[in-house]
């Protein structure tokens, strides 16, 4: 095999992805130079100085992570939570609030799923030395990916205010803004195209969303932590003998809030009915305010993973039956049915239809058919999140077992 073919056949990971990227950057770049990137002449908005202090300090974070990466991962996690943060300050600012409540709930899971992957990456090793001439090359090395990183940051910058400095057409807009409230029964426009107008795709979304959460759980029951990552946390050595979790005295006792981990175990019970509540707070307001089944079912997931942050995972799942499962099929056929419904009146699949009751107390009900297809929504959210994030957790009992098997041969 020629020298090119190696190196475009090569198993390392970092290899495969500085070349996905090359290639991206250079289809990208072809077109560019054959037809030219000029700006547009759209008047630019007025700069605010708190604006581009925030986003110096998410460039300062971003740098920062990468930088600590290696070395410091949990520094590193929340300076990249802190780009997360500006993200969602960035889409209040211009008038976004959905988008803003959707990536602020995002932001959570994503930092509670990286959590817990950190914990079983391998420790790095200090005391082995570098071979010689090893430290050269990896230093050409970080500087390829770091010339590479700019030309795709700079590349794709120049590429936002090319097009943000253009005259955009308004006709697609306008559509969804006209027709939200009449053919949709929402003045949420987000929400109303989501579930109506778009609701075919959100379809496709939820159940792209339950196969992933499948395939992410049927690796994980393959994988077991290395022998190196599961020694206990300095936290849990030190405190052993009060400690009650997975790893440290397992179900030696009826309840795990003892020790230091009383206060957040009390906290985290008592958020739970309220974050039951927000849940249904932000679902039911979905169609007409800022909510909706995707953000609610985020908002519930989190509750129910943070019991298995601070109680471990024999104690939750011996008081809770979540059974994720049962939640994404029950979303699925929730949604699926939603649209099979308007098939059987005569209208084409996921139809909305609106009627409006009128009760003693309550008054006058608007009810859309789309509420129900946003119950299929929340429930698949809900169990694919819990799926994956306790399809994680779960790693921590296995990695006990081993240990527990081990003690009892000896004996």
């Amino acid at each position: 095999m020629c020298c090119c073919g190696r190196r475009s056949s090569t198993l390392r990971l970092q290899t495969q992805l500085f070349l996905l990227v090359l290639a991206a950057v250079i289809a990208g770049l072809i077109p560019m130079l054959y037809s030219g990137l000029s700006w547009g002449d759209r008047p630019n908005i007025p700069g605010s100085i708190v604006f581009v202090t925030l986003w110096v300090l998410a460039i300062a974070c971003a740098i920062g992570a990468a930088w600590q990466a290696k070395y410091h991962r949990l520094a590193a996690l929340t300076m990249v939570s802190v780009c997360g943060l500006m993200t969602c300050v960035t889409f209040v600012w211009f008038s976004a609030p959905d988008l803003a409540l959707t990536q602020l709930v995002v932001e959570v899971v994503t930092t509670v799923l990286i959590l817990l992957g950190l914990r079983w990456l391998p420790r790095r090793i200090e005391e082995v030395s570098p071979l010689p001439g090893t430290l050269n090359k990896a230093r050409i090395r970080r500087l390829r990916d770091l010339l590479l990183s700019i030309a795709v940051g700079g590349g794709m910058a120049m590429l936002s205010y090319a097009m943000l400095t253009r005259q955009t057409p308004n006709h697609i807009s306008s559509f969804f803004l006209s027709r939200a409230l009449p053919e949709g029964g929402g003045t949420n426009v987000v929400n109303v195209m989501l579930v109506d107008f778009r609701g075919f795709d959100t379809l496709g979304e939820i159940t792209v969303l339950a196969a992933v959460a499948l395939t992410v759980f049927a690796l994980l029951r393959r994988f077991r932590p290395p022998k190196e990552s599961m020694q206990l946390p300095a936290q849990q050595r030190l405190l052993a003998k009060d400690v009650v979790t997975d790893l440290v005295n397992p179900r030696s006792a009826s309840d795990t809030a003892l020790g230091f981990m009383m206060v957040p175990a009390v906290l985290v019970r008592l958020l739970l009915p309220i974050a039951f509540l927000v849940s249904m707070y932000l679902f039911m307001r979905g169609h007409n305010q800022p909510g909706g089944g995707f953000v609610a079912g985020l908002v519930m997931s989190v509750a129910f993973i943070l019991q298995y942050m601070v109680a471990g995972t024999q104690w939750v799942e011996a008081q809770m039956s979540l059974r994720p499962l049962r939640w994404m099929g029950t979303g699925l056929l929730c949604a699926t049915l939603t649209g099979l419904g308007a098939m059987l009146v005569g209208y084409p699949f996921l139809t909305t239809h609106t009627a409006h009751f009128s009760l003693p107390v309550l008054g006058e009900i608007h009810l859309a058919s789309a509420l129900f297809f946003d119950i299929g929504v929340f429930a698949v959210v809900v169990g694919a999140t819990l799926l994956i994030l306790t399809a994680l957790a779960h790693q921590s009992v296995r990695a006990h077992r081993p240990a527990l098997q081990s003690k009892t041969g000896a004996a």
